[in-house]
């Protein structure tokens, strides 16, 4: 993998060369854009967990995802395209209020040829940016999403579990990836990771587990999209593998995911999978690289296009292994969401669904009525903005 990403950076950069005195047409000047999304939102949380955590929460909040972004590109006079893309967080967002606080939540540059697109810097990964999913009409779907991030019915600390199936394991660690060029609706993408528990990466990732020290990371994905007379067809797969070491411990990492989407005229149905797998050996006495690595992750859902409405409905379960008992930790959930257009760039959201958060010992014992299960209501309505 190390030598396919360094030939195809080869490949731009020999261009580059060959491209002798050839000089951009004007200094690349930088574009404002982004999005803006305010959610009041109702949440009515499991009166046991209220009662194990000794608190209560309110039913009533405000939540908001904002971030502005910087982006700007110039073609030079062989056809060769630079770019860069830098992603400020502009508040409503725990990324804002972290120790340390995440600013700035992407930031890379960009070479665009006839072969391909190479990215450096801090950027999902190749087999994300490829990846199909669940479809929602409000885009409040995947790992920050009010439902599955716990962001309205709150994840009991102990639950760990996968909350996407996008395999965002390096979250935006500093990396290189390529992208094909699209070949009969097909896109190939591979990244390579250097330090994915550094920097950006693996410590601040979206599944929220027990990391190792280090670990290198590879990834390759495939998507596909095309049409078939009145069907529509979107496919994704993608693989990540890493080397951990840590304190005497090292283990092989293996991540899976797969995803799909069918349209007919105003319907779309799709849902994808994700699996991790850790393999790891280490000394006598010596601590595992993490707990609640292995485990899985799928949803489902339909989505029906009205033009100026959608409307839709999806399922989400996720079980990952835990090291303290006898079982997995789980998330279950539910979401109906509606999206209204009332002008360009300015739409109407609407989301509301069920979600329960389910600790391993819980399924030992059958007891759900402390501080390792939560389960509750969540509704939401708000405004959301691009620009």
């Amino acid at each position: 993998m190390k030598k396919v990403l360094i030939a195809s950076t080869a490949l731009v950069a020999a261009g580059l060369m060959t491209a002798g005195s050839a000089n951009a047409a004007e200094k690349i000047k930088l574009n404002l854009g982004g999005f803006s999304k305010w959610w009041v939102v109702g949440a009515w949380q499991d009166s046991g967990f209220e009662a194990g955590t000794g608190r209560g929460y309110a039913n009533v909040d405000v939540k908001g995802d904002n971030e502005i972004f910087f982006g700007g590109d110039t073609t030079l006079d062989n056809g060769m395209k630079i770019g860069i893309n830098i992603e400020l967080e502009a508040g409503g967002n725990v990324e804002t209020s972290q120790t340390p606080p995440d600013v700035i939540d992407k930031s890379y540059v960009f070479i665009e040829s006839g072969i391909g697109k190479v990215i450096v810097g801090s950027e999902a990964n190749g087999t994300v940016l490829l990846h199909v999913m669940a479809p929602d009409a409000a885009g409040n779907w995947g790992g920050e999403a009010l439902l599955q991030s716990g962001a309205s019915i709150v994840q009991p600390t102990n639950v760990v579990v996968m909350r996407t199936t996008e395999i965002d394991t390096d979250d935006n660690a500093d990396k290189i990836t390529y992208v094909t060029p699209t070949f009969y609706g097909l896109t190939l993408g591979a990244s390579y990771i250097p330090h994915a528990s550094g920097g950006n990466g693996l410590s601040k990732g979206e599944d929220n587990y027990n990391q190792p020290a280090s670990m290198s990371v590879y990834g390759v994905g495939a998507g596909y999209a095309n049409t078939f007379g009145p069907v529509g067809v979107k496919l994704s797969t993608g693989f990540v593998w890493g080397d951990a070491n840590a304190a005497g411990v090292t283990g092989d990492l293996q991540e899976l995911s797969a995803g799909g989407q069918l349209a007919y005229g105003p319907v779309t149905v799709g849902g994808s999978y994700r699996q991790r797998i850790l393999d790891e050996k280490g000394g006598v006495g010596v601590a595992p690289l993490g707990t609640n690595i292995d485990g899985y992750v799928w949803d489902a859902g339909i989505q029906y296009d009205g033009g100026a409405w959608q409307i839709s409905f999806a399922y989400l379960y996720s079980a990952n292994e835990d090291s303290t008992a006898a079982g997995q930790d789980a998330l279950t959930l539910y979401q109906v969401s509606g999206k209204y257009n009332l002008s360009a760039g300015i739409d109407l959201v609407a989301s509301g669904g069920w979600a329960e958060w389910n600790d391993e010992s819980q399924k030992v014992s059958g007891n759900t009525g402390d501080a390792n299960h939560n389960e509750g209501w969540m509704i939401a309505t708000g405004l959301s903005l691009t620009f």
